[in-house]
Parts: C-alpha cells; structure tokens; sequence
C-alpha cells in the first residue's frame, strides 16, 4: 500500500491518497467528525460490483446514507445530469454536513466532483475510484467537468477532494477494453515525465494488458508524474499544460464520434498523432515516435482512426488550450521531457499540420480501430 499526499490549494499539506489493495479499508481514518451524511455518487455498474461494500463503510462512519446512481457513459456527463442529481439532493434536504462520495470510473467522478463544487457553493467529497483510468488520472489533480454538444469537459471547476482511496483490488474487475483504456494514460504519464517509466512498460510488453496485471510499484510510478505536475502548477496556468499530451485530439475525437471512441483509445490516437506534430515542429526523433506508436500497438491500443480529418476540425476549434485563434499543443521533445517551456509549456499548431500529422497516421500500416 502506498500512502501519498496530493497538493491542493488551501489545505495544509494537501489531502490523502491511499493507492494499492485494501485502500477502501481506509475509509474511516479519512472521515472527518464534521460530516453527518454521506451522498454516495455511484456509477450503476460500479455500484453493482462494489456499491454493497462502500455503503457498509459509509454506515460505519455517517448517521445518513442516500445513493444516486449514475448511467455508465459520457453522454451521462452532462447538465441534466448533474441537475437531476442536485434537485434530487435538494429534495432529500442535505446540507453542508454532507460528505460527496464519488464511486465509478473518470466519467462519474468528474460529474460528482462537479457537483460537490457546486452543490450549496460547495461540498467535501471523496474520490473512490474504480477503472485504471480513474485511478491515474480522474482522481488526481481537483479537475471537475461536464460535457456540452460543443465539446468535453468545456463546462468545468477546480474542486480538490478532501481524499483518494484507490483501491486496486477493484481493478481486477473491469473489461478488457475498460483496462487498455487506463493504459494509454499511464503511457501517456510516462511520455510526459519518466522516460524510465516508459522503458519498464516496454520490457513489460502484453503482459499488460490482463486486468489487475499493472505492477503496483508501476502504477505509483504514473501517479506520481501526474501529482509532480499538478504540485507545481495546481490551476493548469503553466506547466500542467504538459498532462493533455494527447488530448487536444483526442477529445475532439471523442467529440466528432459521438463518444463512440472511449477515451482511452481517443487518447491512444491521439498521442500517435501529435507525436507526429512533435517530430516535425520540436524535434522529437522519429525512432521515439515509432517506439510509442509500437507500445501502444502492444498494448492493444490504436494509433489511428479512419474518421476524415474535417469530423474533427470543429471541435479542436474549442478546445480549451486555444489562445488568439491558435490550436495549441502539448509536444514531447524527446520521452519523458516536454516542449514548450518558454512558452507556457504548449506550442501553436496550425490546422495544415494537424491535417498532415493526422492523415500520415491514417496512411500508416495496421487496422484502424
């Protein structure tokens, strides 16, 4: 078991984050006498495999316990949602002595974190997260969001919990695909920030891609990139910019499909292609391009998407890092060092290189996914 402390703002040495087996044995040593009630956030798969075992806790440690369930998926990241959920909370009358408690994958605790942040101007809540890419992402770094037609995550706030407990016996649990898409945010950690990183997950190869398979002292090793960046620069003003390698396609891919490419893969697509932007306008050698082109093939995750690039103009056009009518990236320059410094850790892009980046990934051999 590993015992972390996650920077937050505000808060004198930061919050708790338990990661590896029995974490959820730790729910009473992080619940704070002021919380009477606990408001249960539950994705309903989640909730199925996992729910019995956290209300118990949460009976233990609170006189009341109300549960929402959430349906599983994006398209459930949303406004209605997140006001379905506060109406309901409202209407079973619960206060500012209600703890939030966020259980499911990234989509559930960026709902109920967002809601925490805006419910009563603002509630604590606990992050118990269940997928892989919960546990190295979601959970780690206060960010909040919904979803809007525009767009993911363009409707969001900075909500740091009040503690993590990853518990890593939950992991063995989920779908082959559900794991793979936890991978390409450990890659993706590990071309940001710890070159050594990515070498180990290389000489782990398909080993990997079992559920549950993830050595514990590996995935410590991808969560504490994450919590590095965000210590030094907690609002994403700066150098936490570097954390969306990947991303600035990938979601508008997640976007131009409807959600029909989870994020995971979206990621893993999106990494391939702007690797491609990095070799052409930071330097990035081509044989490191190729080596994370190789890993993600490993492990299962696809490095290209047969969808026209123009699908995806629209919404790169919103994403959240543009600034005065530029598309901006995070770049590696090499592996597990980022481009950028100078200027606030991303570099603009026009469209025509994303065009080339992107239709050079849909020439190269393999199948798309």
């Amino acid at each position: 078991m590993f015992r972390l402390r996650c920077a937050a703002p505000g808060a004198a040495g930061g919050h708790p984050l338990w990661l590896g087996p029995g974490a959820l044995d730790g729910l009473p040593a992080v619940w704070r006498p002021g919380w009477h009630a606990a408001a249960l956030v539950a994705d309903a798969t989640a909730f199925r495999l996992h729910g019995a075992a956290v209300v118990r806790g949460l009976r233990r440690c609170a006189g009341t316990v109300r549960v929402y369930e959430v349906p599983p998926g994006e398209r459930h990241k949303s406004v209605a949602t997140w006001l379905r959920l506060a109406d309901r909370m409202l209407a079973d009358r619960l206060d500012r002595g209600t703890c939030l408690v966020a259980l499911g994958g990234g989509v559930t605790l960026d709902l109920a974190g967002f809601l925490a942040a805006t419910y009563l101007r603002g509630l604590d809540h606990l992050l118990l997260p269940t997928t892989l890419l919960a546990v190295v992402d979601a959970s780690l770094g206060g960010k909040t969001a919904l979803n809007r037609p525009a767009g993911k995550n363009l409707l969001g706030a900075f909500r740091f919990p009040a503690a993590v407990l990853a518990d890593t016996r939950l992991l063995e649990t989920l779908a082959p695909r559900e794991w793979r898409g936890g991978l390409a945010e450990v890659v993706k950690h590990a071309a940001v920030g710890d070159a050594d990183l990515f070498g180990r997950l290389e000489r782990a190869g398909n080993g990997l891609r079992r559920p549950g398979s993830l050595d514990l002292d590996l995935l410590a090793r991808a969560v504490r990139v994450k919590l590095e960046v965000v210590a030094r620069d907690p609002f994403e003003r700066g150098r936490r910019s570097v954390l969306n390698f990947g991303h600035t396609v990938g979601h508008a891919l997640e976007a131009a499909t409807g959600h029909r490419v989870p994020h995971g893969a979206a990621v893993a697509v999106g990494m391939a292609v702007e690797a491609e932007v990095a070799v052409e306008r930071v330097g990035l050698p081509a044989g490191e391009r190729e080596r994370l082109v190789a890993l993600l093939g490993t492990l299962g995750l696809p490095a290209r998407h047969d969808a026209a690039f123009e699908r995806l103009r629209p919404h790169l056009e919103v994403d959240k890092k543009r600034r005065d009518g530029a598309i901006r990236l995070s770049l590696p320059a090499r592996l597990g060092r980022m481009a950028g410094g100078r200027t606030g850790w991303t570099v603009p892009v026009g469209a025509a290189a994303l065009r080339r980046a992107w239709e050079r990934r849909a020439a190269a051999p393999g199948r798309a996914r």
